[in-house]
């Protein structure tokens, strides 16, 4: 699936909730109908670059503030504390066609991201040993599942590796 197959595909407006920690915004977003999250941002150096990705991304959204407990527990996730996250608070919902969207590409990544989730903190594992789990020899597709994560952070998608214990370079993964 190309990148642009997942911009502005949401047709329904999400609330999001922005939140400053340092010199860093964060944001996550929340569907109104189910209250699950669909999408958790990387933190910015400013609140107009993460309104660039967020516009981006969704063309209808509200700000509100409703959900900044959600996006501090997201932060102290980012400094590296362990906060317990529920997989059942996430929107894991894959997208079947244009009018069934869901912000998990496929059955595939899905899986993938549910396995990501397992991996304790301290851990990591290899494209290729997360494919071999699933019975599968597609370790560059669980790679393009982690490029495309979106929920950083929750699902510890920098706990995934190349063969060579070298973290892959993700920038730009969701322009």
């Amino acid at each position: 699936m190309k990148n642009e197959d997942l911009t502005n595909s949401n047709p329904e407006k999400i609330l999001v909730s922005i939140y400053p920690a340092d010199d860093l915004f964060f944001a996550v977003g929340v569907s109104p109908k189910t209250g699950k999250i669909v999408r958790i941002f990387l933190p910015l150096p400013s609140k107009e670059k993460l309104y660039v990705q967020i516009s981006n991304e969704f063309t209808h959204f509200e700000l509100t503030e409703k959900y900044q407990a959600l996006v501090e527990k997201i932060i102290k996730i980012y400094k590296g504390q362990k906060i317990e996250f529920e997989l059942d608070m996430l929107d894991l919902s894959t997208k079947k066609s244009n009018d069934n969207w869901g912000p998990v590409p496929n059955n595939f990544y899905l899986n993938t991201l549910k396995l990501v989730f397992k991996i304790p903190r301290g851990e990591v594992k290899t494209y290729k040993e997360v494919a071999e789990s699933m019975e599968s020899q597609a370790w560059r597709a669980v790679g393009s599942a982690m490029a495309k994560n979106p929920f950083p952070l929750v699902i510890p998608c920098h706990r995934v590796v190349r063969s060579d214990l070298n973290l892959v370079n993700m920038v730009g993964a969701w322009k």
